[in-house]
């Protein structure tokens, strides 16, 4: 019975490596205009609000409740579009190492980072929604979510404001 589980489980690991390989590939290969018109909306300001709640500490540390940071973010649909776009602002900042290799290569591994963060973040903000059911610990999460978020999409911006100033407009009237 052992056996057949870790078979199972191997096997997962198997699909889960091989389809983060073939996304991987798909967005290495998409051309920018696709990257751009992927990146689902997400509402920037109350994703802002949240993460420099989180990065810039005030004497009231308590000042968003738990059901303003889910307003806020926009409630489980605005992390799952969190989520999604991870992958085309790492792609997008990967598309500049065409004009600018070394500093592209250096901020797109700091997104890299953030969206790892980040996701692990939603792992476990959905693990204490789903499993758990749980609403301690999620206002923690939905902090280091949009905080993560935040700081991709700014690196990013950054990137474009410095390196390709003609796609730089474009790009930040999707983000």
């Amino acid at each position: 019975m052992t056996a057949i589980f870790l078979g199972a489980f191997i096997l997962l690991i198997i699909v889960a490596f091989a389809y983060s390989h073939a996304k991987s590939n798909r967005l290495r290969a998409a051309v920018w205009e696709d990257l751009v018109t992927a990146i689902e909306p997400i509402h920037s300001r109350g994703l802002e609000i949240v993460a420099l709640d989180h990065m810039n500490p005030r004497g009231n540390q308590i000042r968003l409740e738990p059901e303003d940071l889910w307003g806020l973010v926009g409630g489980l649909e605005g992390l799952r579009r969190m989520q999604h776009n991870a992958d085309l602002i790492i792609a997008l900042a990967a598309y500049v190492q065409r004009w600018n290799y070394d500093q592209s290569v250096i901020v797109a591994e700091r997104i890299r980072h953030d969206s790892i963060q980040m996701k692990r973040a939603l792992f476990r903000i959905k693990w204490n929604v789903y499993v758990r059911r749980s609403q301690l610990r999620i206002p923690f999460y939905i902090h280091q979510a949009a905080s993560s978020y935040y700081l991709m999409t700014k690196r990013v911006l950054a990137l474009y404001e410095s390196n390709q100033y003609m796609l730089y407009p474009k790009l930040s009237e999707t983000l």
